[in-house]
């Protein structure tokens, strides 16, 4: 039922959208307009951290770690059409020199817009993000168990609502009703119902009966909002907080529970090539569940809790940048 729902909100979501495009061409030419149709902003990173050890009475493992990233957005304003997209992309590595190596970050985070002006704060908009992640992730330091892949999870949000945008540093988008679906196409993971998918049926010695679902279809309220400050001369902090809830969760008391992404950043620059940059990334999602693993008396692993917690990464680091 969810799915089937979520379907029909992408179909009536798609043909609006048509409808944007439509009219906008059919806007008369602006006269004396000075700004520029189409602008692109990127920013590349890389940094390299290396520790090394050498009879040292404390101890500590000799490292090589390294991360690489991009952020770049497009946006295209012609008349009263609008059109944004923008992507956040990060993948990072650390290596216990001939031990293990084990993934410091990974992220895919992609968002499109398309919109029609109302007014000149406000806009009708058709918004899509897109999340996920490039490479396995294990429960480090044990390389064996999976908890993650590309598209397991991968997120696709839908949504058709009203951006507001006073300056060109902030922009606050509500969706009253927006579809997302939450993908786990890796079986293994979607038979153990990780990231809110229906989980496989087993009989009583364990076997599956039924495979886990691949894909849970959601419908609900999306906000969000992003903001660009500059602290100092140069210092820079941009953030970002997306929340959703889902209206049609089978057990009425969670259909309130509020999804949170919070992602903030913090750019020290030191000079045209050089910076340090502060990362925070905040999450709360009621469906992904944090597993707590204990050893019992026979020595083997078994699961003590499993719950959603909030979830935080912070990073500070010096990276190589080049801004275009």
């Amino acid at each position: 039922m969810k799915v089937k729902t979520s379907l029909a909100f992408i179909i009536f979501f798609t043909s609006l959208v048509s409808t944007l495009l439509a009219n906008s061409a059919d806007t008369l030419p602006a006269k004396n307009d000075t700004v520029k149709a189409l602008t692109f902003t990127s920013l590349f990173y890389t940094g390299l951290n290396q520790i090394g050890f050498v009879n040292w009475a404390a101890g500590g493992e000799n490292s090589l770690s390294g991360k690489m990233g991009a952020d770049y957005s497009i946006s295209y304003k012609k008349n009263k059409f609008r059109f944004h997209h923008q992507a956040r992309l990060a993948y990072g590595l650390v290596g216990y020199m001939d031990k293990r190596v084990e993934k410091t970050d990974d992220k895919i985070d992609l968002l499109m817009a398309i919109g029609r002006t109302m007014g000149a704060k406000w806009t009708l908009t058709g918004l899509t993000t897109f999340k996920s992640q490039f490479a396995p992730g294990y429960k480090y330091p044990d390389d064996s168990t999976l908890i993650s892949n590309f598209m397991a999870p991968g997120y696709l949000t839908l949504s058709l609502g009203i951006n507001y945008n006073p300056t060109n540093d902030f922009q606050l988008f509500l969706s009253p009703v927006s579809g997302k679906f939450i993908f786990v196409e890796n079986q293994e993971l979607a038979n153990k119902g990780a990231f809110g998918v229906t989980k496989a049926v087993t009989d009583s010695v364990g076997n599956i009966v039924v495979p886990g679902k691949n894909v849970k279809g959601e419908m609900g309220l999306n906000l969000v909002t992003s903001w660009k400050y500059s602290l100092m001369k140069n210092i820079n902090l941009n953030t970002t907080l997306n929340l959703h809830n889902n209206y049609i969760d089978p057990n009425k008391y969670n259909r309130w529970n509020i999804d949170v992404d919070w992602d903030n950043r913090m750019i020290f620059t030191i000079n045209k090539l050089f910076s340090t940059v502060f990362y925070f990334h905040l999450k709360y999602d009621d469906e992904s569940k944090t597993i707590k693993y204990k050893v019992n008396d026979q020595g083997e692993k078994v699961v003590e809790s499993e719950k959603a917690m909030i979830q935080i990464k912070e990073s500070l680091g010096l990276s190589i940048t080049l801004k275009i």
